[in-house]
């Protein structure tokens, strides 16, 4: 159940982009918020950004640093996008900190994702931590969290979403996520992609910033009965760690996030074996997270074409005898493609919607011209039947994954109490 005061927040809309960071800024200037005290990792991308910001909080953690995280969206507590050393923060600060807000937002019409950032930075700050890893909520040049300047710019993988707000190509959405980009801030990028590599190489150098491409043949990766081993050097030091984050894409993050830390390393003490064995106990929550033995059941929080594309290749690589698909989206992304997509996986489908009115309602997909689906697909107003139905068709062997929105994720989970 979402308390008043959160729902308070939820109302005002999620992002505001329109007036740039003027609404943040003036917020935190009203209630005399010094955000320029807070150290910072700042984290943008497309997908990856929320386990890169999970990975690099725990070695900090590990390493003796009261450590504050920023993630977002949460997929059943808001308390989740803000914690420090993994404690997520209380109902009643959470209530506190709204009234401490709630004259600035309504005076400066602040969204729903600026009063969570200022809610965030404002709650560090008081802790006294002694760095806060903090993830953009969406693009990165308007985003409310780029009032901060960190010791270090992490930019994740880039791919098509957003584009109502981020642009229509990935050069274009990639543009914005340079956006955080700060003068003298070294930059750490993960991607391939050599026209997004130029954009990035030409954003560094006019603002005078040192930018690092995560460079693969540094990370070697292996899968033992013992699970993931990473093997890499940090500081001199050669490190042979096991990493328990399921997901072949986890590499991408793991190199991301390693290699900012090596960055920052002149900065911050880290301890090489420290943050060897932190790696074995960084966990990040709705990425291939298994919440039941019996029946199996996975979730995976992938929500765009990109998180999609990498979950239809884990599932291929499982080995299950049959897979049970639960999916929903939200209406606000190009759910016709998305939906074509997923129409695509070996896998029996059961589409449905969150209790959400971002969700897209089920008769929308039903109607999506030319939607090739396979005759056992089932469609539910109810993602609680969904699970039921999908229950009712498994066999010993098989697997049932919830993915789509996170909204979905957590709507079925409150309702189905597995975790």
């Amino acid at each position: 159940m979402i308390s008043k005061e959160i729902q308070y927040l939820f109302d005002r809309g999620m992002f505001g982009m329109k007036l740039g960071l003027k609404n943040i800024l003036d917020l935190m200037e009203y209630t005399k918020t010094d955000f320029s005290k807070l150290t910072v990792i700042h984290i943008a991308g497309t997908n990856g950004k929320g386990s890169a910001a999970n990975i690099i909080a725990e070695v900090l953690r590990s390493n003796g640093y009261r450590t504050g995280l920023f993630t977002s969206p949460h997929i059943q507590r808001f308390n989740e996008r803000i914690r420090i050393d993994n404690e997520e923060i209380s109902d009643a600060d959470i209530s506190e900190y709204i009234s401490f807000f709630k004259e600035g937002i309504e005076k400066f019409n602040c969204t729903f994702f600026e009063a969570n950032t200022a809610i965030a930075v404002r709650y560090f700050l008081a802790k006294k931590t002694d760095v806060a890893v903090i993830e953009t909520g969406l693009g990165g040049r308007l985003d409310s969290t780029n009032i901060l300047n960190p010791l270090v710019s992490v930019i994740t993988g880039i791919d098509l979403d957003h584009q109502k707000q981020l642009g229509n190509s990935i050069v274009e959405i990639a543009r914005e996520k340079s956006g955080i980009i700060k003068a003298g801030v070294p930059v750490v990028v993960n991607t391939d992609k050599r026209s997004v590599r130029r954009l990035f190489r030409r954003a560094a150098e006019k603002k005078g910033s040192q930018i690092i491409f995560t460079d693969k043949k540094k990370f070697c990766f292996k899968y033992e009965d013992a699970g993931l081993i990473m093997d890499f050097h940090f500081k001199g030091t050669p490190l042979h760690s096991k990493v328990d984050l399921k997901g072949r894409y986890q590499k991408e993050n793991l190199r991301t996030a390693v290699t900012a830390l090596k960055v920052i390393s002149g900065k911050l003490k880290l301890d090489p074996q420290k943050v060897g064995s932190a790696l074995s106990s960084v966990s990040v929550k709705g990425r291939m997270q298994t919440v039941s033995q019996d029946p199996f059941v996975m979730i995976d929080a992938a929500h765009n074409m990109q998180g999609l594309r990498a979950l239809k290749k884990e599932l291929e690589n499982l080995g299950r005898r049959r897979i049970h698909l639960i999916f929903g989206t939200v209406r606000d992304k190009d759910y016709e493609k998305i939906i074509r997509m997923v129409s695509g996986f070996n896998a029996r489908k059961y589409f449905t919607q969150a209790d959400n009115k971002r969700a897209l309602d089920i008769e929308a997909v039903k109607n999506i011209k030319n939607l090739k689906i396979d005759m056992d697909a089932g469609f539910f107003k109810d993602p609680a039947e969904a699970y039921s139905e999908a229950v009712r068709n498994y066999s010993e062997g098989d697997m049932i994954v919830i993915t789509g929105s996170h909204f979905l994720i957590g709507d079925l989970l409150d309702k189905i109490k597995l975790k």
